[in-house]
């Protein structure tokens, strides 16, 4: 070992000791007694009891998943674009100067079980600190080596942010972040940091921060009381801490699921098995789009399903080399594949949806409330393809290709083929591609396929050395419309996307041949092209020039760039989202093929949905985003995905329990009292006909909202003054603690009232009810791949 190793872990380990050493000032608590259980379970969670499972900056950590006790400052609605605040009280953004100050809520405490801290800011200040100083966190946008001075604390319920590179966006991310860094705990490594050059910090990080074993404290409704290799308990903080996280999140349900136990399930086939026993499963995953599953599901008592498109697109992506490269035998290629009967192949169409448009949106025919909100002049060139084959032959012929006894050759006589490569486990994928593969034969184009192993297949798309995959298109969290798809967009050109990225890295220089579209009655009858160049503040504002009048080229790095600081709704936003759909129809980086569906099956008796899919069908576009916000887990950032659909928002309850958004709805008091919940959630404005639907579903009468309401959809306030905002930092010390007792006394009373009229006036359930032990399972697929295309 090196001198400066041995340093760095000596630097460590006095760490350790300076923890310790403040944490005995922390307030203790007696012991919580709760009784009836909420048990939810995960599919393979990694268990290791050395593992560093609370400090966030390991990459085997709990903090993100599968433990949800940890909240975010806010979180944003991917349907709306809507934002509703947690930790933060507010915000305010600062364009000019680059700054978003933060000002967090006052009454909050870490809970461990048995002992309290008080949240502030310095916790927020060394989540942020040590991320981007150790672990760059946010680059560009922060920088390690201006963390101590773009980073500060101005009161102990404030912070400012200051970005080095700015991005009408970045700040959203800062926001959205999860909070699991109480100040007395990770006070040493903050200290440590800020002796040490940005070069020191990364080698720290690295070495010293990750094998840094933190004892668990939460900041949620929810604590940890125990974990293991099979089961983790969770209970419900004691009622003088927990009433704050019922004024932060009022429409929450978790008075019916006081006792949560995850259960790390091995797989899907035993939750299944579970459910067909009659057991109380509640499960939400991809995986359950099989209809084997849902046949079973149906057929047992009690139970109750539905299925919702998951929006991220797969297909297969398009090589870079020639013949590819000529933009008309790519567009052949959109009239060659019949993705209904690829989507088919895995699954009904009510469970696995083709898409048949070529561009990275929500495709009408899956979420069209959500495809109506990208405006008119890019929906005008939006094709809907069909299959036709003569019209491909065309577009080869016209390239130079020519056909002979069913197959086509190069003008030099060498045949035409086509090798994708896919990961092997993604057998959903693989088994559409392959009725894609057999038509492109058909058609002419001999195609096989290539699966690597997971590993292989990761390290060779994400080193550009595979020419065409099967893949994602589009993917991550892009629950959302026109003005938040930046989620994705923002990530366009990068592995978060495969199928797209292979196209990009390989492509010289990240330029490729580029033209728009004309199109009339749904077809496309010409091409033209006009320079565009960008105001905005990028490296290089030529994004696209052209050639004639009808041909040119396009930087993708340059649109990337710009994409990244357009301003959400913006006219530069909107003409650089209609030159991407552009840049998919001419160059075409692959073919679309299918969504598949995320699908939950729930026992009635404890988690009943059935009134959302009466009454709030995701298939009419009036009601497509808070469809969304309510039964995809994924459709927002920032809460964890699992408090969402069932603990947060306010759908869920057991059957004969009117659901607090039930009982808002009905007696009007979500638009008359809660208008900015209304505009989160995406019901903006009062509904008769919901209204209606709602107290029909549960045997009531409901109250008319008969008065115009003004909705504030935002918390922040932006302003373009331009003077520098003078910043004090403040003394980082903490001096207020609480004593809690967590003696909880829970009365179960078996009497379910059924009123002729709801009259109450907060969206709080005026019934009781007797839960006894109850289990509730939510296996998550793909977690940790999905929480990566989310917290980028």
């Amino acid at each position: 070992m090196s001198l400066g190793i041995r340093k760095l872990v000596l630097v460590s380990i006095t760490i350790i000791a300076v923890v310790m050493a403040v944490m005995t000032g922390i307030a203790y608590a007696q012991a919580n007694a709760l009784d009836p259980t909420f048990e939810t379970a995960y599919f393979g969670w990694f268990w290791n009891p050395a593992a560093r499972m609370w400090n966030p900056y390991t990459p085997q950590n709990y903090v993100g998943w599968p433990i949800f006790t940890y909240m975010p400052l806010a979180d944003y609605s991917d349907p709306t674009s809507q934002w509703w605040p947690v930790l933060a009280e507010n915000w305010t953004v600062f364009p000019q100067n680059h700054t978003l100050i933060i000002y967090l809520r006052r009454g909050l405490y870490w809970f461990n079980g048995s002992a309290t801290i008080p949240f502030t800011a310095w916790d927020v200040y060394a989540e942020f600190y040590i991320g981007v100083k150790a672990f760059r966190w946010f680059y560009p946008y922060l920088t390690p080596q201006n963390a101590d001075k773009d980073i500060i604390v101005i009161n102990n319920y404030t912070i400012s942010i200051h970005f080095d590179y700015w991005s009408p966006t970045a700040w959203y991310w800062i926001l959205v972040q999860t909070i699991s860094t109480p100040w007395p705990v990770w006070r040493g490594i903050v200290e440590v940091l800020k002796s040490m050059n940005a070069s020191q910090a990364l080698r720290f990080g690295q070495v010293n921060i990750t094998e840094f074993n933190p004892p668990y404290w939460g900041l949620s409704p929810y604590y940890l009381v125990s974990i293991g290799p099979t089961y983790a308990t969770l209970k419900l903080v004691p009622p003088n801490l927990l009433s704050k996280w019922d004024e932060i999140l009022p429409f929450h349900t978790w008075q019916y699921y006081p006792e949560v136990v995850l259960w790390n399930n091995p797989g899907p086939s035993s939750v299944y098995a579970a459910i067909l026993k009659g057991e109380s499963v509640y499960i939400e995953w991809i995986a359950f789009s099989l209809p084997k599953y849902i046949q079973g599901i149906n057929s047992t008592p009690g139970f109750g399903w539905f299925a919702i498109p998951d929006l991220s697109i797969f297909g297969i992506s398009i090589p870079d080399y020639y013949p590819f490269n000529i933009p008309q035998v790519r567009q052949a290629f959109l009239y060659i594949i019949n993705r209904s009967e690829a989507a088919a192949a895995w699954g009904p169409p009510w469970l696995t949806y083709p898409v048949w448009i070529n561009v990275p949106a929500p495709a009408p025919n899956v979420a069209p409330g959500l495809y109506l909100t990208f405006p008119e002049s890019i929906r005008s060139i939006v094709i809907n393809y069909t299959v036709n084959w003569t019209y491909a032959a065309q577009l080869l012929e016209s390239a130079g290709l020519h056909y002979k006894n069913g197959q086509w050759y190069l003008p030099n006589g060498t045949p035409l083929t086509l090798t994708l490569y896919a990961s092997s486990n993604m057998v959903n994928w693989i088994t559409q591609a392959q009725i894609a593969a057999l038509r492109l034969s058909e058609f002419g184009i001999p195609t096989k396929i290539i699966t690597l192993e997971p590993g292989t297949y990761s390290t060779q798309v994400s080193s550009c050395q595979l020419p065409a995959v099967v893949d994602w298109f589009f993917a991550g969290s892009n629950k959302g419309g026109y003005n938040s798809l930046w989620v994705s967009y923002d990530v366009e050109f990068t592995m978060t996307h495969p199928a797209v990225y292979t196209v990009y890295c390989n492509a010289p220089g990240q330029v490729t041949p580029f033209a728009y579209p004309v199109v009339q009655d749904n077809h496309i009858v010409g091409w033209y092209c006009k320079p565009y160049t960008t105001d905005l503040p990028v490296p290089n504002s030529t994004i696209i020039w052209c050639v004639n009048s009808t041909f040119g080229y396009i930087n993708l790095t340059n649109w990337y760039n710009a994409m990244r600081t357009a301003i959400p709704g913006s006219r530069e936003y909107e003409e650089l989202i209609k030159i991407l759909f552009s840049w998919y129809e001419y160059y075409v980086p692959g073919v679309e093929i299918s969504v598949a569906s995320i699908t939950a099956a729930y026992p009635k008796s404890v988690a009943d949905a059935d009134w959302i899919k009466a009454c709030l069908p995701y298939t009419n576009p009036k009601y497509t985003e808070v469809a969304y916000n309510l039964m995809h887990q994924w459709a927002q950032l920032g809460i964890m995905a699992e408090l969402n659909n069932i603990l947060v928002l306010g759908g869920f309850a057991p059957q004969g329990v009117v659901p607090p958004l039930a009982e808002a709805i009905i007696n009007g008091s979500l638009w008359t009292r809660y208008p900015r919940y209304a505009a989160f959630i995406g019901l903006p404005t009062p509904d008769p006909e919901l209204q209606a639907c709602v107290a029909s579903y549960f045997h009531t009468t409901y109250t008319p909202v008969t008065t115009t309401t003004t909705t504030t959809t935002t918390t922040t306030t932006t302003t373009t003054t331009t003077t520098t905002t003078a910043v004090t930092t403040a003394v980082s010390t903490v001096t207020s603690t609480a004593t809690v007792t967590s003696t909880v006394t829970t009365t179960a009373v078996s009497t379910t009232t059924t009123a002729t009229t709801v009259t109450v006036t907060k969206p709080v359930i005026s019934t009781t009810l007797v839960i006894g032990i109850v289990v509730i399972v939510v296996v998550v697929a793909a977690v940790a791949a999905i929480i990566a295309l989310r917290r980028r």
